[in-house]
């Protein structure tokens, strides 16, 4: 008997967003349809976290024909081979990895290692660690391999001469005997790990290269933290430029906030509590978007305010409250960090550009 059935999306009313982009598909869904190239990319991304966090000192690609097993490599200093260094190996397969996947992975390491091949001829011949990074991870065979060393070494030294040697290089004759068999017997395997999808999802979303590559938007930005009693010296441009706005509008000149009335000072304290929002966006672009994305919004915000800024107005005073008002209605849509940005934060960007000399309440 054939029933009539519809298809479950015709049965409601889609949203905006899912007519504009459809059903949103998660990252780890999507990393097996990354091209090797974009693979590699991602798992550089990746480990930016760790070079931001003070893990690594520089992460290299060294991809292509000739690359000897390394992929990327992360250097704990600037001493690079010389001091302790990681590699990742990428592989984009459309499988988790199997035995035969990484036999000459593992013997290109030793291999190369052994006979001191550039640049593993440095003080630090062989990899802290060497990490095998694939969407679908390790098969059931090599994530029992990896989890005990001894084991691993007597299933790589029984594959050696057909799994290995063919695979390091054309023509190579290498057999486990004398010198290279002591090297292998010494060398340690707990080096050779893996890293899961869902770790390697888990950290990519705290880059600025999360977004960008999978969508889904910026989480919320953190709350601000409120502004110091005593005025830090980053603030010294713009609130000298603020006693001046106020000095315009009195009428005198203005050295210190006790000299403000009620009203002024609590004008004083706000633009305080407008930059410091201001602040705490660029410090959150720069852990969760790419380069010049801040700036990018502090550009639509100055080309948003600057006619205003440049009409005449009664005072300074009156420039500064014209500007600032502004800017907090400026559509700057097309900005990745303005849909998370709150007024204040746009607002605070006018003191952000004051501090830079890039606005002025007093036409002199």
């Amino acid at each position: 008997m054939l029933t009539s059935i519809h298809p479950k999306a015709a049965s409601g009313t889609p949203t905006a967003a899912q007519v504009t982009s459809g059903i949103p598909i998660p990252p780890i869904s999507l990393l097996p349809v990354l091209s090797p190239n974009d693979w590699e990319q991602f798992t550089h991304e990746w480990l930016w976290f760790y070079k931001n966090a003070g893990d690594y000192h520089d992460v290299n690609r060294y991809s292509g024909p000739g690359d000897l097993g390394l992929d990327l490599v992360a250097f704990t200093s600037d001493q690079g081979f010389d001091a302790a260094w990681d590699s990742y190996q990428c592989k984009q397969y459309d499988h988790a990895l199997r035995p035969a996947d990484v036999y000459a992975e593992v013997g290109k390491i030793i291999y190369h290692s052994f006979t001191k091949k550039p640049p593993f001829n440095q003080s630090q011949r062989a990899p802290r660690h060497h990490v095998f990074v694939c969407p679908h991870g390790m098969g059931i065979t090599v994530g029992r391999l990896l989890k005990d060393p001894n084991r691993f070494k007597e299933d790589v030294r029984s594959r050696w001469e057909k799994d290995c040697v063919p695979k390091i290089e054309a023509g190579l004759i290498a057999p486990l005997t004398g010198a290279l068999l002591a090297y292998f017997d010494a060398f340690d395997f707990s080096i050779f790990k893996d890293v899961s999808a869902v770790d390697l999802v888990a950290t990519h979303a705290k880059t600025p290269f999360h977004a960008p590559r999978f969508g889904g938007g910026l989480p919320p930005k953190p709350p601000a933290n409120p502004p110091p009693t005593t005025p830090a010296a980053e603030e010294s441009v713009y609130l000298t430029k603020l006693m001046e706005a106020y000095g315009d509008h009195l009428g005198t000149a203005v050295a210190t906030t006790d000299e403000l009335a009620e009203h002024l000072a609590r004008h004083y304290d706000r633009q305080r509590v407008l930059f410091y929002s201001a602040e705490s966006l660029r410090n959150f672009a720069r852990d969760r978007t790419p380069p010049e994305t801040f700036a990018s919004l502090q550009k639509d915000i100055f080309d948003g305010i600057i006619d205003i800024c440049e009409d005449d107005h009664d005072d300074g005073f009156a420039r500064l409250r014209e500007v600032v008002k502004t800017a907090g209605l400026v559509a700057a849509g097309g900005n990745a960090l303005f849909t998370i940005s709150s007024v204040a934060d746009r607002q605070g960007i006018c003191h952000q550009l004051a501090n830079d000399d890039r606005l002025s309440w007093i036409k002199k």
